[in-house]
C-alpha cells in the first residue's frame, strides 16, 4: 500500500497541486481503513472508490460569498464550482480505477510484456543491422532500404494488453473483430503487442527492405497488419488520427464494444489534423484513446520549439476529456492506464489523452544516429552515449539513460518472484533467434513481381502499364472509320418534374433507406437544418439519427469517412462548398486514394462537392476543384448533369468499393429548365460511362457538369446554321470513359472541349492531349479547348461574366473550328 500511496502524491501534485493537502488527506485516511481490509490489494481499493467520492465531495467545495457574480456570461458561481470539484472526483476515481488494474496484472501479462520490450529492441537492432550491412543486393548494390527504431520506448508493448487482440478476435472469414491500433514509427512494440509473434517480426523487417509479401508487397515501408486490428502507418503524421476517429465513428454508430487507439509523437500534436481528431471524438464520446508519445524531440525540433504547454496531457482540457502523464518508461503505469481508458471508452465516456514521457535514444532514422549522436554505434541492448558532436540533449539522455525499460522492469519482475536471475538473457537469446531466423527468411525472399508496380490502384481494374500509342501505326492508318455509340436514353426535361437539388436528395435518400451502412456526416447537414441548401431537410425525420453534424474541419470530416469506411460502414461525406475541400486535401490524396494500392484495403466513401460558379458567390464559394483530383491516382469523379444521373450516379457511387468525389453543379440545383420525372426506385448508371446527349458528325462538344447545357444551346444554335454537332456528357472525369471521347473525336474529326475550369492544368487540356495522341490521324483540325480565366472567382457579376467562358464565347470557337 505504501507505493500506492506515493503514486498517488505524484498524481495529486500533477493533477491538483492547488488542492494537493486535501486530497492528501482524504486518501490517507480511505487507504488506512482499506489497508485493514483483509481481502486482498484490488478489492481493498475498489472499495475505497466510494467513501472517498463522498468524503471529497463534502471536503472540497468550501463556502462562497453570497455577493459573488457569474463566472462566465450564464454560469453561476456554484456551478462553475461544482463542475470543477466533479472534474476532481473523476480524476481520483480515475486513479483508483487504474491502480486496482496495475495490482491485477497477471504475472502471464507481466513476462509478456517484458518479452515483448525485449523482442521489439532486438528487431529494432536487426533493422539498424540491416541499414549497415548490406546483405540485401538490388541491381548490383547494396539496398540499405529506410527505417525507423524505437530504441528507448520499447514499454508501449504493454499498452495493449488489456486490449482485445489476438486470434479471439479473428471470425472464420478472416474479419477482425477486436479493437484497433493506429500505430507510427516508435510505436513497434505496439504492432508487436497486437499480434505476437514471428509474422509481425517477419513484417517489419520485410517492410523496410521492400520485399515481397506482408505487410505492402514492398509498395510502402510502412508496418501495419489490418487482419490483426494494426491500422497500417501513414505520411504525413496526422492521417492516422482521423482515421482511428473514423473507426471509432463506426464501432459507435453500429453498437460494438469496441475501442480505437491512436498513436502520435508530440511534434505531431502540432498537427491540425491531430486537434481535429481528438475535438471531434471528444464532441461525439467515441470510443477512442490518444496516446502522445512525447519522446523529447521531434526530429531535431526540441519539446520548447513545439509548444507552449507544460505537459501535452494539458491539452485535454480544451477538449473536455480527462489526460494523464506518464513515465514512458514504466509499463505496469502504461497497461493500466490503456485499460483504463478503454474501459471508460467502452462505457460510453468517450476518449482519454495520455502521455507517455521517455527519450528518443537513437537517431531519427538509421542514418540519422551519426546526426543525433555524433557518431554511428553499432545495435546493441544497451543504449549508445552520445558525443558533444550529436544534436541529442546530453544532459536529458543521461537522465533516461538510468531508465531503460527492459533491465529495470526484469529486476523489478525478478523482485516480485516473477522471472528468474539470469532470465532476462534467456530471454534475449529467444528474441534474436526469432529475429534472425526471420532476418534470413528476408534476405532469401524475392523482390516483388514488377508487374504489381501498377496493380490495386483501384478494384476490379487490371494491372495499369506504360503505353505506346505510336507503336501501332500500320494499324491506325488502316482501322475502319469510328462509329458514334448511341445518344442515351434519359427522361426527358420536364418543367413538372423533380429539380437537381431534388435527385441528389432522393439518392442519398435511397442510399440512407437500402443500407444500415450508410451515413452521412459534414458540416450543418443535420440537427434541424439539413444542409446549407437545405437539400437533406427532408431526410432529417426518417434519418435524422444518420446524417450526422461534424465539427468546422473538412480534414476530420473526410478523415472519419476514410475510418469509417474501412470499419465497415458507407460514409457520405459533405464539403459544403467544393473551394473549403483544400483544407482535407491530405485526407483524399495520401490516405482515401492510397490505401488500397498501399495495403488492400477498401474505402467505400463518398464526398459529396456542391461546386461551380455562375452564381455570383466569389472566390471561395465557385471554384473548380475537380483537376486538383483528377490527377490523383485511387480517387474516382463524378460530375452529373441532369436530375436523372444526378439520383443514379449516387447509388453507384455509395455501391463502389472506391472513394468517389461526387461533384454537384449548385447552378443546377434549382434551375427550372433542368427538371426530370424521375422513376419511383433508384436507377444506377456505371462509373466510367460517357453519355452521348446528342449525336452528330460535323463536330463534337465534349464537357461535363453544368456546361453541358451550354454545349447543347451552342449546338442547337449551330444545327441551325447547317452544322451538326455530337455532345458527349463525360459525367464520369475518373475513370475516364476514353473509349466514347476517342469514338466521337475520330467520328466528327473536329472536337471542342468546353468547361467551366480554368484552361491551364484543365481537364481540358488532359482529354485534348488523350485526342491528339491517340487519334491524330482521324483529325480535321486542331483540338480546341475552351475555358475561363486563370485567376481566382472574381464576385461581381460583370467580372464572372468577362471571368467564364459563356456561351457566345463557345459558339464563336465552335463556328471557327467547324470553318476550319
Amino acid at each position: 500500500m505504501r507505493a500506492i500511496a506515493e503514486r498517488f502524491d505524484a498524481f495529486a501534485l500533477e493533477a491538483h497541486p492547488a488542492r494537493f493537502e486535501r486530497l492528501r488527506k482524504a486518501f490517507a485516511t480511505a487507504l488506512a481503513t482499506a489497508s485493514r481490509s483483509k481481502s486482498g490489494v484490488a478489492p481493498a481499493l475498489e472499495a475505497m472508490r466510494t467513501p472517498l467520492r463522498r468524503a471529497l465531495a463534502r471536503s472540497l467545495p468550501g463556502t462562497l460569498p453570497r455577493d459573488l457574480k457569474e463566472t462566465t456570461p450564464g454560469v453561476r458561481p456554484d456551478d462553475r464550482v461544482r463542475h470543477a470539484v466533479a472534474g476532481v472526483l473523476e480524476d481520483v476515481d480515475g486513479f483508483l480505477e487504474r491502480e486496482t488494474i496495475r495490482v491485477s496484472l497477471t504475472a502471464d501479462e507481466r513476462r509478456e510484456i517484458l518479452r515483448g520490450m525485449i523482442l521489439t529492441r532486438a528487431t529494432d537492432n536487426r533493422l539498424k543491422s540491416f541499414f549497415t550491412g548490406g546483405e540485401v543486393r538490388y541491381g548490383g548494390g547494396s539496398f540499405q532500404g529506410k527505417g525507423f527504431r524505437s530504441l528507448g520506448q520499447e514499454a508501449i508493448y504493454a499498452a495493449p494488453i488489456r486490449l482485445r487482440r489476438g486470434a479471439a478476435y479473428r471470425g472464420e472469414d478472416g474479419a477482425w473483430n477486436g479493437d484497433v491500433v493506429a500505430p507510427l514509427i516508435r510505436d513497434a512494440g505496439a504492432a508487436l503487442a497486437m499480434r505476437p509473434g514471428p509474422e509481425t517480426v517477419r513484417a517489419m523487417l520485410s517492410a523496410q527492405m521492400g520485399k515481397a509479401g506482408a505487410p505492402m508487397d514492398g509498395k510502402d515501408l510502412h508496418v501495419g497488419d489490418a487482419a490483426w486490428g494494426i491500422v497500417p502507418a501513414s505520411a504525413p503524421l496526422g492521417i492516422s488520427t482521423l482515421t482511428i476517429a473514423g473507426l471509432a465513428m463506426a464501432f459507435k454508430l453500429r453498437g460494438e464494444d469496441r475501442v480505437a487507439v491512436s498513436f502520435i509523437g508530440e511534434g505531431g500534436t502540432s498537427l491540425g489534423e491531430w486537434h481535429e481528431a481528438i475535438n471531434l471524438c471528444a464532441a461525439r464520446k467515441l470510443p477512442a484513446i490518444f496516446c502522445v508519445q512525447n519522446n523529447q524531440t521531434a526530429l531535431s525540433t526540441p519539446v520548447a520549439e513545439q509548444s507552449a504547454v507544460r505537459a501535452f496531457a494539458d491539452k485535454a482540457v480544451g477538449y473536455g476529456i480527462p489526460g494523464l502523464t506518464l513515465d514512458g518508461t514504466d509499463p505496469d503505469a502504461i497497461a493500466a492506464a490503456f485499460a483504463w481508458a478503454a474501459a471508460r471508452a467502452r462505457r460510453g465516456e468517450g476518449p482519454a489523452l495520455l502521455e507517455l514521457v521517455a527519450m528518443r535514444m537513437c537517431g531519427h532514422a538509421h542514418h540519422d544516429d551519426m546526426l543525433y549522436l555524433g557518431k554511428d554505434p553499432s545495435p546493441a541492448w544497451e543504449y549508445p552515449r552520445p558525443t558533444e558532436a550529436g544534436y541529442a540533449d546530453a544532459k536529458a539522455f543521461a537522465f533516461w539513460a538510468e531508465r531503460d525499460p527492459i533491465p529495470g522492469y526484469a529486476r523489478l519482475l525478478e523482485l516480485d518472484g516473477i522471472i528468474e536471475r539470469g532470465e532476462l538473457e534467456t530471454m534475449k537469446a529467444d528474441a534474436v533467434g526469432i529475429v534472425e531466423a526471420e532476418a534470413r527468411a528476408v534476405v532469401e525472399a524475392p523482390w516483388p513481381d514488377p508487374a504489381k508496380a501498377g496493380a490495386g490502384v483501384l478494384a476490379g481494374e487490371p494491372a495499369r502499364v506504360h503505353v505506346e500509342p505510336l507503336g501501332n501505326a500500320r494499324e491506325r492508318l488502316t482501322r475502319p472509320p469510328a462509329r458514334l455509340p448511341s445518344v442515351e436514353e434519359a427522361p426527358p426535361f420536364d418543367p413538372k418534374g423533380a429539380t437537381f437539388l431534388e435527385a441528389v436528395m432522393q439518392g442519398v435518400g435511397d442510399a440512407l433507406r437500402s443500407d444500415p451502412r450508410v451515413f452521412v456526416y459534414g458540416e450543418d447537414v443535420g440537427g434541424r437544418y439539413g444542409n446549407a441548401f437545405l437539400l437533406l431537410r427532408p431526410l432529417l425525420d426518417a434519418y435524422g439519427d444518420r446524417i450526422l453534424n461534424s465539427p468546422i474541419a473538412e480534414g476530420g470530416v473526410l478523415g472519419v469517412c476514410v475510418g469509417a469506411a474501412l470499419g465497415g460502414m458507407r460514409p457520405i461525406g459533405e464539403i459544403q462548398f467544393n473551394d473549403f475541400v483544400a483544407t482535407g486535401f491530405n485526407q483524399l490524396v495520401n490516405n482515401a486514394a492510397k490505401i488500397r494500392y498501399r495495403w488492400g484495403g477498401s474505402v467505400p466513401m463518398v464526398v459529396r462537392m456542391p461546386w461551380g460558379g455562375l452564381r455570383r458567390a466569389g472566390p471561395y464559394h465557385s471554384q473548380n476543384t475537380e483537376a486538383w483530383f483528377y490527377r490523383t491516382p485511387g480517387l474516382k469523379i463524378v460530375c452529373p448533369s441532369t436530375p436523372h444521373d444526378a439520383r443514379a450516379l449516387m447509388a453507384a457511387a455509395v455501391a463502389d468499393p472506391d472513394p468517389v468525389l461526387y461533384y454537384e453543379h449548385i447552378a443546377l440545383y434549382r434551375e427550372p429548365k433542368v427538371k426530370q420525372r424521375l422513376s419511383p426506385g433508384p436507377a444506377s448508371i456505371p462509373i466510367g460511362r460517357a453519355a452521348l446527349r446528342r449525336a452528330g458528325s460535323d463536330l463534337a462538344l465534349v464537357s461535363y457538369g453544368a456546361y453541358v447545357h451550354l454545349a447543347l444551346r451552342v449546338a442547337e444554335t449551330l444545327a441551325g446554321e447547317g452544322v451538326e454537332c455530337s455532345v458527349l456528357d463525360l459525367r464520369s472525369l475518373a475513370p475516364l470513359d476514353r473509349g466514347a471521347v476517342l469514338a466521337v473525336a475520330r467520328h466528327c474529326g473536329k472536337v471542342l472541349i468546353c468547361h467551366e475550369d480554368s484552361r491551364t492544368g484543365g481537364i481540358g487540356e488532359s482529354v485534348a492531349a488523350i485526342v491528339q495522341e491517340e487519334c491524330f490521324e482521324d483529325l480535321d483540325a486542331p483540338v480546341r479547348i475552351v475555358g475561363a480565366l486563370d485567376a481566382p472567382v472574381p464576385y461581381s457579376p460583370p467580372l464572372e461574366d468577362a471571368f467564364l467562358a459563356g456561351e457566345d464565347r463557345i459558339l464563336r470557337a465552335a463556328r471557327l473550328l467547324a470553318a476550319w
